[in-house]
């Protein structure tokens, strides 16, 4: 695996696409989330008037729930399984760094994401205009946001891979992403419970990756505006963590004794 650096790090991008679409609960979690999304034209029957909100929502939800999914059973496997199996000793014999192992194997993760995402947002968006007759085109905001985040849960996927075997690392990543989605709510814990040290709920508020960040379902279904500079700092926000996140999988792939 010779040549430039960015060469390398495609080539182990490609190879990591290649075997993530081949899993077979890749399929399983888009067919559910294809399903709950058509699923909402027969539950917006129920609601005269609220079609589309109904479509939206369970849509954006479906893509969220499943992706995660996906990124959380593929992820955690990308590195772990590959160090069980010993498939992943060849390739670092190989003039190939260990943060361009993982880069490449983030980027092909991401590639899977892309893929995925635009299939289930097709649906939707089909679904939306059948039933309702109309697509609101800020729907792509929500979709991007959704996918930001899931880009988060890979990078965390992969760091607790690199710590230890892909049990630990499923069930570590699935409790961050968890307490991540309900950040908000640690932030206001001292309101909740006074006796609840306030340093302490900061600190752990400040540690965890907000999640509530790249929901913007409430915004597309009621119709509030979405700010573009809002997302930028939304996409800021998913960059400084994955780069965190992938940072500490580097020193900790570094730190274990592999050839």
């Amino acid at each position: 695996m010779k040549g430039s650096a960015w060469g390398r790090v495609l080539a182990v991008a490609f190879n990591a696409y290649r075997e993530s679409v081949r899993e077979r609960v890749l399929y399983n979690l888009v067919f559910f989330a294809i399903v709950m999304t058509l699923s909402g034209t027969l539950l917006s029957e129920i609601s005269v008037g609220q079609d589309d909100k109904i479509i939206v929502d369970l849509g954006l939800a479906a893509m969220e729930v499943f992706g995660i999914l996906i990124a959380l059973f593929i992820g955690v496997g990308l590195v772990s399984k590959e160090i069980e199996k010993r498939s992943l000793y060849p390739l670092l014999a190989k003039p190939l760094r260990r943060e361009e192992l993982l880069v490449g194997k983030f980027l092909g993760l991401t590639a899977t994401l892309l893929v995925n995402m635009s299939v289930m947002a097709a649906v939707m968006f089909a679904t939306l205009y059948f039933a309702a007759g109309e697509v609101d085109l800020r729907l792509l905001f929500a979709v991007y946001a959704t996918f930001l985040g899931l880009l988060v849960v890979v990078a965390i996927a992969m760091l607790f891979s690199s710590l230890g075997s892909a049990p630990v690392a499923a069930v570590a990543t699935f409790c961050l992403v968890v307490a991540g989605r309900y950040a908000d709510v640690i932030r206001n814990m001292t309101s909740i419970i006074p006796e609840a040290p306030g340093q302490l709920v900061r600190v752990l508020y400040h540690a965890l990756p907000n999640f509530g960040n790249f929901d913007l379902k409430a915004e597309v279904v009621y119709g509030d505006p979405v700010v573009v500079a809002d997302l930028v700092l939304m996409t800021l926000y998913a960059a400084l963590w994955i780069a965190l996140a992938l940072g500490l999988a580097t020193l900790a792939f570094r730190a274990r004794d592999l050839p």
